[in-house]
């Protein structure tokens, strides 16, 4: 069973959709302070789209074009049959591709030279796909520097573990934290990285404390997918009960 994908996943978020409204609507105010201009931007590329079950219609009817690429097979029919109808309201083409977008990138980004590109929860998921934490950090790197000189974002997951109790939203008495924003900071140097080992658990603290997180929670290897001074965003999402993900969001211009 691929452990990012397929029908358990598309079952799931189906299911535990009104427990994400509060983490849709964080995406929804971070997308939307990148709006394309009045005109229509000219093409929107996501990749690890999946069924779009996070993302706003709204935001995509922005462009003229949204094209799509995901390996799962169900994600092209799901993707057309949640935001289709409002694309084809608003005259956005949409094109959707099962296609593995991260091992064909340069040839994505040489097909689509003008287009916006959009990682959408993928590259917290790579460590899962690479047999090695240290290959699955190279990868990663090696992405992100592809995308020089290109208008991109990735709202991806950086951390995930237990919490004590469900979190229901912002209105209960567990509820989680609203969006937090920061200032990525430079990578470390070699002679740094014990320096930088130490302070990633205490920003990990600051949010966990918040989402009463339990025992060890899980890298996900992204702490450095953004270059120094972008601002990120940081959003809480309650997968399930009693299990929650903190996602990072943040967009870079040329």
């Amino acid at each position: 069973m691929n452990p990012s994908g397929g029908l358990f996943w598309h079952w799931h978020a189906w299911r535990h959709q009104a427990q994400w409204t509060a983490t849709c609507a964080d995406i929804a105010q971070w997308l939307g302070q990148m709006p394309p201009s009045q005109d229509k931007a000219p093409e929107l590329v996501i990749v690890g789209a999946s069924a779009g079950w996070m993302l706003p219609s709204s935001w995509l009817q922005g462009f003229a074009t949204v094209t799509t690429f995901d390996l799962d097979r169900w994600a092209a029919p799901l993707f057309r049959l949640r935001h289709g109808a409002a694309l084809r309201t608003s005259n956005t083409a949409l094109q959707c591709n099962t296609a593995d977008a991260l091992t064909d990138l340069d040839a994505v980004l040489r097909a689509h030279p003008r287009a916006w590109v959009l990682f959408d929860n993928v590259l917290g998921q790579l460590r899962f796909h690479t047999p090695s934490v240290d290959e699955a950090s190279r990868r990663i790197a090696s992405i992100t520097k592809r995308m020089h000189g290109r208008r991109w974002g990735s709202v991806h997951d950086a951390f995930s573990g237990r919490t004590q109790g469900h979190i229901q939203g912002r209105t209960g008495s567990s509820s989680a934290p609203a969006m937090q924003r920061s200032v990525q900071a430079p990578a470390p140097t070699s002679t740094s990285t014990s320096v930088a080992a130490a302070t990633r658990p205490v920003a990990l603290g600051r949010f966990s404390r918040q989402l009463h997180a339990q025992g060890e929670w899980l890298d996900h290897l992204t702490d450095q997918v953004f270059p120094a001074g972008t601002p990120v965003h940081h959003i809480a999402w309650p997968y399930s009960p009693g299990y929650c993900h903190w996602l990072q969001a943040g967009w870079i211009s040329p």
